[in-house]
């Protein structure tokens, strides 16, 4: 009904955000990934799932169409509703289900709040063959790749003498890919100055 809403990110809450587009403020559902990727103020495309029951209306809304897919698919499962689903996609992101669904990782997908280990085995039967397949040793090998390159980079803001949490903190926004050492210092350095 409505594939996605374009417009500025007026408000973020804890689990929504308003999105003003021609005057209209809309109050979307989202999860913790898409909420950590936008920022309020900014102009921005929302794609949006509308969940129609008898006594409301509620439009759900992600950052980018594969968060919004993965969505439908977990929405999909028997027993699985939209507040399940954004619990799910708040503690992992798409690549991250979908290699917990293909490795049978009931543990990872059971830490979302109200999924139990009964509701996640049911995620894991009914999508495994749902989803496109991720090639596991491609993902663990950039996440090694990854978690060398922040510890490096953690190391040298501790030296300008920011502790570890404040390190951490100050990349965990940051998109590592395209940037060289000295890009991210710098956005790490406003992160921390702001």
């Amino acid at each position: 009904m409505i594939n996605y809403i374009k417009g500025e990110i007026t408000k973020k809450g804890l689990d929504f955000l308003v999105i003003e587009n021609g005057g209209i403020g809309y109050h979307i559902n989202t999860s913790q990934n898409t909420l950590n990727k936008i920022q309020s103020g900014s102009e921005t495309v929302i794609f949006t799932y509308l969940h129609v029951r008898e006594d409301i209306l509620s439009l759900f809304g992600f950052a980018d169409n594969d968060e919004l897919e993965m969505f439908k698919k977990l929405i999909s499962v028997n027993g699985v509703g939209p507040k399940a689903g954004l619990s799910i996609l708040s503690i992992l992101d798409t690549v991250s289900l979908k290699v917990a669904i293909s490795t049978n990782d009931i543990q990872k997908i059971s830490k979302a709040s109200g999924i139990g280990k009964k509701t996640a085995s049911k995620i894991v039967l009914e999508l495994k063959d749902k989803i496109e397949k991720v090639d596991i040793e491609d993902v663990i090998e950039s996440s090694k790749v990854v978690e060398n390159e922040t510890s490096e980079l953690i190391k040298v803001l501790m030296t300008l003498g920011f502790t570890q949490n404040e390190a951490k903190k100050s990349l965990k926004n940051i998109n590592l890919q395209d940037k060289n050492e000295n890009e991210i210092i710098k956005e790490a350095l406003r992160n921390l100055n702001n």
